[in-house]
């Protein structure tokens, strides 16, 4: 399905019909839905602390298992991650230095993708980096250290020493720390779904 964001509030009716049109035509082994829900982050919307943006994607994955066909409870789920399907696509620039002076840190709650916004250069650089993972840290569905690496690493980072830019990371641990945390989720509600 792509990009699924709330600007795509028809994508369950989509997925409908293109799953009623190819389950038929062959005795599939498996079948997953497939959304991007992560949107496309811009530097204005983080200006003023995190966002949480909604999951369309997952409201989508509900909505086509909730119309009760037969192939529903064979449905597999399936996830981009957390980057915004046209980033996925994209190949990295190879040798490019510099880039935008902000990057950011997502963090997946059943309903929403929390953003932040993490300078990757400046002087207020490490202290707000720190809150930013402290303030995702701090949300109430912020399932704890022991929920996997990208929660240790969340906690490690808003806890970390003012001083020592140590554990604050840059765009690439941001990145990893997203998806670790996102794939995890993911796994374990894969029974709820």
């Amino acid at each position: 399905m792509r990009t699924v964001l709330d600007e795509r509030p028809d994508a369950g009716k989509e997925a409908l019909r293109a799953l009623d049109a190819l389950i038929p035509l062959t005795p599939w082994r498996t079948v997953s839905l497939l959304g991007g829900g992560f949107p496309r982050v811009t530097a204005d919307m983080l200006e003023h602390g995190p966002r949480a943006e909604p999951r369309a994607e997952r409201r989508m994955w509900h909505e086509v298992r909730a119309m009760g066909r037969a192939y529903a409870p064979h449905l597999g789920y399936g996830d981009y991650g957390v980057q915004h399907t046209e980033a996925i696509a994209q190949a990295p620039a190879p040798g490019r230095k510099g880039g935008p002076p902000w990057g950011v840190l997502g963090y997946t709650t059943e309903n929403s993708y929390v953003l932040s916004k993490m300078l990757t250069r400046g002087s207020d650089r490490i202290a707000t980096n720190r809150r930013a993972a402290r303030q995702i840290t701090e949300l109430p569905e912020f399932r704890g250290a022991g929920a996997g690496q990208g929660e240790k690493w969340l906690r490690d980072c808003a806890n970390g020493p003012l001083t020592v830019s140590k554990g604050v990371g840059g765009p690439k641990e941001w990145l990893r720390t997203g998806n670790l945390q996102h794939m995890t989720y993911v796994v374990r509600s894969l029974p709820a779904l």
